[in-house]
C-alpha cells in the first residue's frame, strides 16, 4: 500500500518520500521538544498519522523518543531527586504502559486512530484553556498514581503519554527546572518500556527499528535548533499556536477513524 502512495521502498521497508516527509516532521518535533522540553512523540506522531496509518506512526517514533529523552535527563542532572520524589509516577506509569502496549498489536488500526486523535484533542484542549487545579501535599500520593495509570493507558495504546504527567506537574505547581527534568526522567522511561512491549509484539521489528534509528538524526538536529529557539522565542506564544495545529490534527484524525 505504501509504494503505491509513495513510491519504492528505500529504508526499513518505508517508502523513500514517506521517510523524506518524516525526516523533516522529525526535525521539526526535535525543535518543538528543544524549544519546550516536551511535545517530541506529540508532534512526530501527530503529524506523520496525517499521512499513513496511526500504528506505524507510533512504532517508528520509538527510537528517537529515548535518545531525546536520554539527552534531556543527562542535561537536567537530577535523576535522583526526581526518582525519590516521584517514584510512585513512575512505578505505575511504566506498569500500565507494559500492560496496555500488548493490546496495542490486536486493537484494530481505526481505533488506534481514534484513541490517537481523542488524545492529542484532550490534551490540546486541557493545556490551551487550562482550569485552575491544584493538588494538597496531602493527596499527592494518590494524585500520582491516578496520572500514572491514566498515562500508561495512554501511553500503551497510542504512544502519546505526556498528557496527565503535565497537568498533574502543573496542578502541583513546580518550577520550569523541575518540569523540564521531571518530564525527561518519565517519558525517558516510558519509552524504553514502550520499546522492549512493541518489540516483544512484533510492533517494532529489525526493519522499523532501521528506520527509526534513521530519524534520530533529524531528532536530535532538531533538538539542538529547539534549544537556539527557546532564548530568541516566547516559549509561550510558540507554544499556544503549536496546540492549536495539535488541536486541528487531534480533530482530524478521530474524522479519519469515524469516516
Amino acid at each position: 500500500m505504501f509504494e503505491s502512495l509513495w513510491g519504492s521502498s528505500v529504508l526499513g521497508g518505508l517508502p523513500a518520500s514517506l521517510l523524506a516527509l518524516a525526516a523533516l516532521i522529525y526535525l521539526f518535533a526535535g525543535v518543538v521538544k528543544g524549544t519546550l522540553g516536551i511535545g517530541f512523540p506529540t508532534t512526530a506522531v501527530s503529524l506523520l498519522a496525517q499521512f499513513t496509518d496511526a500504528r506505524t506512526a507510533i512504532s517508528v517514533v520509538i527510537i528517537p523518543m529515548i535518545m531525546t529523552n536520554a539527552w534531556q535527563v543527562w542535561r537536567s542532572r537530577q535523576i535522583q531527586r526526581v526518582v525519590s520524589s516521584y517514584w510512585r509516577l513512575l512505578i505505575s506509569s511504566v506498569i500500565f504502559i507494559a500492560l496496555f502496549a500488548q493490546l496495542s498489536s490486536v486493537i484494530p488500526v481505526e481505533y488506534v486512530t481514534l484513541f490517537l486523535g481523542s488524545v492529542i484533542s484532550f490534551y490540546s484542549i486541557t493545556t490551551l484553556y487550562k482550569p485552575v487545579l491544584t493538588i494538597r501535599p496531602e493527596k499527592d500520593k494518590q494524585a500520582q498514581v491516578v496520572a500514572g495509570v491514566a498515562s500508561g493507558i495512554m501511553g500503551g495504546i497510542a504512544g502519546v503519554w505526556a498528557p496527565p504527567v503535565i497537568m498533574y506537574l502543573t496542578a502541583r505547581g513546580v518550577s520550569k527546572e523541575q518540569f523540564v527534568a521531571t518530564a525527561g526522567v518519565f517519558l525517558f522511561s516510558g519509552s524504553v518500556v514502550l520499546f522492549i512491549a512493541y518489540w516483544n509484539t512484533g510492533l517494532v521489528g529489525s526493519s522499523v527499528a532501521l528506520a527509526s534509528c534513521f530519524l534520530l538524526i533529524p531528532s536530535m538536529l532538531g533538538m539542538v535548533l529547539g534549544e537556539r529557539v527557546r532564548h530568541q522565542l516566547s516559549a509561550k506564544r510558540f507554544e499556544k499556536l503549536l496546540l492549536i495545529v495539535f488541536l486541528i490534527m487531534g480533530l482530524n484524525l478521530i474524522r479519519r477513524a469515524i469516516w
